[in-house]
């Protein structure tokens, strides 16, 4: 009897650790073929929207956190002998390991990269992606309720790593950037009603150039544009004694540039396939229903001043525009270090 009830105990416990595997490889599985999904999306970019996004150059490591555990994928030299991680998964594109959390904080978004005297720093001049967990992603931000809208923050980030891998382009915005916290234009934007009015109009002029359909109307616009752009910064400096140009430029561009990154994958869902081996187990990837009769308007903060940092909308608006204009500076940007969306621009509007 007491043998039977050592065999029946066996038993349940070799059921309960073969569970516990179960359930710990389903959990992992989910990891990889979420990473996985995000460097098939990067394809889809570099194909589709941005020739060169998935050169092996630009590319950067990513840091996917759980609530336990990090995820580092392609890490560098100096991240492996820093932290010693464990090699979990291997393909002939990628090398994820696993090590433990690497901070405290509690939501990650962002591609960082340090400078100075931080030289231990294992992103030390050399840009990580860091990317929460969809589970933690959905909690920190309620409107993203899926794997395929998580994607495309992701491919946000990585698209800034893209940017600071053009060492040219990186050695100029840290002179510049560097020198000033980031919110110093939103603060100026929220302090001062008749610089809010003014870029609001700005932004006005750039969206109506996207709608015209009449060449001499669009060229008007963007006129328009530039006139009262240029008013604005000239009375900034007068009265704020601040000059936003060089912060304008830049941030416009590094992050209208993401962010039409970014949406040009909302474009592309509309039409795109079903993954079905990351629908297997990811209950929150929704194979793209969201994105099936998509329009822009239904996302104002993508676009519209008032409802996001305003040089994210300008920019992206920028880039939108220049599309329009059928003017190739996708070639130009990042690779010619301190030229911006605007300067392009305004160097189209020149050659008419």
């Amino acid at each position: 009897m007491c043998q039977n009830i050592k065999k029946l105990f066996f038993l349940f416990l070799m059921i309960v650790i073969s569970s516990c595997k179960q359930g710990a490889n389903k959990k992992n599985k989910i990891i990889f073929d979420r990473i996985e999904y995000i460097y098939s999306l990067k394809s889809v970019v570099n194909d589709n929207t941005w020739k060169g996004f998935t050169d092996p150059k630009f590319s950067i490591p990513l840091i996917y956190y759980t609530g336990s555990s990090c995820y580092v994928v392609n890490p560098t030299g100096k991240f492996i002998e820093l932290y010693t991680p464990l090699l979990v998964y291997a393909n002939n594109k990628l090398k994820i390991y696993k090590t433990k959390l690497l901070d405290s904080i509690s939501f990650h978004m962002a591609t960082g990269i340090t400078f100075g005297d931080s030289t231990s720093d294992y992103n030390y001049k050399s840009p990580f992606m860091n990317c929460s967990s969809v589970e933690i992603t959905k909690k920190a931000i309620p409107g993203v309720n899926s794997t395929e809208l998580w994607a495309t923050m992701v491919i946000h980030e990585c698209f800034h790593g893209f940017q600071y891998k053009h060492i040219s382009y990186l050695n100029y915005i840290m002179n510049v950037i560097g020198k000033y916290p980031s919110d110093t234009l939103e603060k100026i934007y929220k302090a001062n009603k008749w610089y809010q009015e003014s870029i609001d109009k700005e932004n006005n002029m750039l969206l109506a150039a996207i709608k015209s359909s009449n060449s001499l109307y669009t060229k008007k616009f963007i006129d328009t544009f530039f006139q009262l752009r240029n008013q604005r910064r000239l009375r900034t400096v007068k009265e704020l004694n601040f000059n936003v140009k060089p912060l304008e430029e830049i941030y416009g561009t590094m992050e209208g540039t993401a962010r039409y990154v970014e949406f040009s994958l909302y474009k592309d869902f509309a039409t795109m396939p079903a993954d079905n081996e990351l629908a297997k187990l990811d209950t929150s990837y929704h194979s793209y229903q969201y994105f099936k009769h998509y329009k822009i308007n239904e996302d104002q903060w993508l676009y519209l001043t008032a409802k996001t940092s305003y040089f994210y909308a300008i920019g992206f608006n920028m880039a939108r525009l220049l599309d329009k204009l059928k003017i190739d500076y996708k070639r130009r940007l990042f690779n010619e270090g301190n030229l911006s969306l605007g300067q392009i621009l305004l160097q189209s509007q020149k050659s008419k």
